[in-house]
Order: C-alpha cells, then structure tokens, then sequence
C-alpha cells in the first residue's frame, strides 16, 4: 500500500512523495527537502545530516529505503524503474551498477530511438512493398512486407516487445 507524502520547496512549489507504507517507520523521523539539481530531468527527496550545527552529509531517500549508505562509502546506484525520482516504492527501485544506470534505452527522458514506416523506395522490383524501419540506439532493424496491413500489424507487435 502506498503513501504520498507532501515535499515543500520555497521557490518550486510541493511535490508529492510516494513510498510504502512500511517505509515510512524509516523516514518519519527525517527532515526532507527536494533535491532538483542532480539531474534535470526528475527530482528526488533528501535528507541533509547536521551534527552540532554543522553538514556531515547528504542521504537520498530512495538510498534509505533500499538499505543503502551514502554514495561515498557505498557506490552502488538506485535505479527508478518508472524514471520517476519521487516514486519511492520498492517495486519501483532496483539496486544497479553506474553503467545499467546510465544506459540510455532504460531512461524516459531521452529519444533513443526513431521509427520510419513508408512505401519501399529503393530502385529495385521491391518497390511494391512496405517497408518498416526502426532504429534504436543507432542500431537498424528493418523489414519489408507486401501489403500496408502487414507492415502494420508488424509494427504494432514490435512497440509491444519493446
């Protein structure tokens, strides 16, 4: 079961945390902020340890619930499945390495790919057939059918294994 919990930022505005319910024991006690300067494309909740009016260090919530220390001591990353950086869920954080993390076909945000769906253009006696095209990572995955129906069926089929 899911809890939203209200993050305040002054100049951004509030934003809603979720997290299970029995994660909530582990941060009640937490002063939370927003983080918006990590990364540009999504915002994570923080806590920031003071120790006689003095910074010790900066733990991310999602490193808390996943029974991590900070990134300092322990360098393994927390991956938001969904991209989202305030869905806190366990079912939608997974412990991974730096380069699974920054791997592009996993992130929301970015293009990685384009697909091309067009009448076969090449001089050949192919010219009465559909070709779909689709490039993913600059990788090239091509097929050619016979009528539009086809071609299309395929592509539908394909966006859904992706």
């Amino acid at each position: 079961m899911k809890m939203k919990i209200p993050i305040h930022h002054r100049t951004l505005g509030t934003f809603d945390m979720l997290i299970d319910k029995e994660d909530y024991e582990k941060i009640k006690h937490l002063n939370l902020s927003l983080n918006h300067t990590s990364n540009k494309h999504t915002k994570y909740c923080k806590h920031i340890v003071y120790e006689k009016c003095k910074y010790i260090k900066t733990l991310h919530i999602h490193r808390v619930i996943m029974g991590l220390d900070d990134y300092k001591k322990d360098k393994r990353q927390i991956n938001h499945i969904d991209g989202n950086g305030l869905n806190n869920q366990k079912k939608n954080l997974e412990i991974c390495s730096a380069m699974y993390n920054s791997q592009s076909f996993r992130q929301v945000h970015r293009n990685t790919g384009t697909i091309h769906f067009e009448k076969n253009t090449e001089k050949t006696k192919r010219k009465t057939q559909w070709c779909f095209q689709i490039t993913v990572n600059k990788k090239r995955h091509r097929k050619r059918f016979l009528t539009k129906e086809e071609a299309e069926e395929y592509k539908k089929e394909y966006i859904k294994s992706l």
